[in-house]
Order: structure tokens, then sequence, then C-alpha cells
């Protein structure tokens, strides 16, 4: 499937609060969902009995393994619908994380928030979910009104590809783009490995998690802070310069591909999402962020397109986070 969301052979395993995503799959719901089980039910992720098996019982029983996954010691393997599947083969040190697990974590960091997301892609070896956090915040609320909503976000994998991992997102409402960046003093995301430690290690994180109206509180300053600075279409156009300097030679299409760049960060800066704020240092860091999320690894026909995307939009993808980084270091700089 083109959009990389993953099915159960019957259903798309996704579901969404009121809106439907942008890939228009899965299930959507209009009811407030704040028990991580119905969510799960409704994403179609429950009662996968995610499981270690051995290899060769695993091969004898019909299923096709590549051969030199075989040296190692256990499949992975759950039940999704009606069928078995082999989701990744892993080392005898993985441990195991069921999706109640890691959505019964994410769930614990903060009382009566709302899902908003759940659902998996890769045929199921990888598994998310968001929740909304009662912690918006709107910019000029007399005039543009610029709502920032904020979501907790888990992203787990059964094939070894990743340990449990998520944090706090902050998403411009107008254009959903995510705009997640560090800050400093303030703790943002956790990453924990499938190892024997994995459970321990999920209650460590959740206590220190529990302040995470800290990284709210910086980046609603930063956020107030940009909008307050007046900024040119010169000072965005030479910040998109700097980031992407035109290419001295045409090399295998470089050319094609940087006029192809300025066309989109152009659009993002003079679009209608942008358009309240244009003018300010905020419309310069949602107009380079969202230009990037929205470009990145998207066009037809590349591969992994879409899981890059969906991983962009939910954070999680590591050079869309060093983008924004970047790009709130430059926008920031407009700020005298």
């Amino acid at each position: 499937m083109t959009d990389n969301i993953a099915s159960n052979g019957t259903t798309d395993l996704f579901a969404s609060f009121r809106e439907p995503a942008w890939h228009r799959l899965g299930t959507v719901f209009d009811d407030e969902v704040t028990d991580y089980r119905v969510m799960l039910e409704r994403a179609g992720l429950s009662g996968w009995n995610v499981r270690g098996l051995d290899v060769a019982a695993v091969t004898d029983g019909g299923v096709m393994l590549d051969a030199d996954w075989t040296v190692s010691p256990q499949a992975i393997v759950a039940t999704i619908g009606e069928r078995e599947r082999v989701l990744g083969i892993t080392g005898d040190r993985y441990t195991i994380v069921q999706n109640e697990e890691a959505f019964a974590f994410l769930e614990s960091l903060h009382d009566g928030a709302r899902w908003e997301t759940a659902g998996a892609i890769k045929q199921g070896k990888v598994v998310f979910g968001s929740m909304a956090f009662d912690r918006d915040f709107v910019l000029d609320a007399d005039g543009v009104a610029d709502v920032v909503k904020s979501y907790l976000l888990v992203y787990t994998s059964h094939d070894g590809s990743t340990g449990v991992a998520g944090g706090v997102t902050p998403t411009r409402v107008v254009c959903q783009n995510t705009l997640n960046v560090a800050q400093k003093d303030a703790k943002q995301t956790f990453k924990i490995r499938h190892t024997a430690k994995a459970e321990e290690r999920m209650k460590a994180e959740a206590e220190l998690f529990r302040n995470a109206n800290a990284y709210m509180d910086a980046f609603e300053k930063s956020a107030q802070a940009l909008y307050a600075t007046a900024a040119t279409d010169k000072a965005y156009f030479d910040i998109v310069a700097d980031l992407f300097p035109k290419p001295e030679a045409d090399v295998k299409g470089a050319l094609t591909k940087w006029e192809k760049r300025q066309e989109t960060f152009t659009q993002a800066w003079k679009g209608e999402p942008n358009a309240g704020i244009r003018g300010t240092a905020w419309g310069v860091f949602n107009a380079l962020t969202e230009a990037n999320q929205w470009g990145r690894n998207t066009q037809a026909g590349r591969a992994n397109g879409a899981e890059n995307f969906a991983a962009a939009g939910a954070g999680f993808d590591g050079p869309t986070n060093a983008f924004r980084n970047l790009a709130f270091d430059k926008a920031m700089s407009l700020v005298k």
C-alpha cells in the first residue's frame, strides 16, 4: 500500500479523532477516548500477542524468511486480525513490548488526556499513537488568533528497528505543521531500548516526563518572541538561500532540484496557511518547517515516501527534527 498504513486484511490499522488524516485511511470517531484499550481496539492494534518464536520452528511452519536472517535466534510474530505475521528477526536480548504496554505508558504520562490518533505502518512492524495534551496557547488572541496545540506521542517497533520513543509535539492547527524543537533545560523526548530493563526505564521516564509543561512553557515563550519580531520577505529568502545555496553546476539535475525546493519554500511563505503570520519571525519559522515537512520524501513513487512523511509529522524523523532545530535557530537570530 503506497501510504504504508498497515492492514489486517480487511481493515486499515489507523484511527483518528474527528478529522481524517492526510492519507484518508482508517477509522474516524467523534467521541472523546481517554482509555488506551478503547483506542487500540479502534485502530486494530489490540490483542496482537506479539511473541518471540524459534526461527527454525517458524520456517518449518511455512513462513518465508530470508536465508541470512536465520542466524538470529528468534522471530517476532504477531496475530494481526486472523493472520499470523512475522514482523522481524531479533537477538535473544530483545525484549518484546506489547502495544498495550506502550499505550498504557503514554496514557500514564498525563491523566485525563484525550487520544488523538493510533495506527501501524510497515505491515505492522511499527505502531504509533498520540494524545491531545491539555496545554494549548494562542498567539495574538484578539487578532490573528494563531493556535498551537500540544500532543504526547509514542512510537515503537516489533522488528528491532527502534525502541519505545516519544515526546511532546506542538502543532500549529491551521496547517497541521509539527513544530517540535529542542528547548534548553526542557525535556522533550524519551527513547527506551527493547531490553530486559525496558519496563523499569518506562517507569523512570514517566516520572521525569510528568514535567512536560516545562517544555511547553519554554516553547511558548520562544513563539511569543518570534511573533513579536518583524521579518521581511528578504529576511526569509536570505535564510532559505543560506540553507540551500544555488548550485554552481547542474550536476545530476542539481539545479532542477534546487528550483523545485525554492518553489516549495516560496509557496510555504506566501501561501494561505502563513497569511496571518507572514511578516514575523514566527512566520519564518513556520514556513521553513512546513516546506521541509511537506516536501521531505513525499514525492509520488519515491520508496518509503509516505512512511517518512508520517514520521516527520509525528516528530520521529531524525533529519526533519534536525532541520526544525536549524530553522528555529535561524528564525530566533532575527529576534533582537
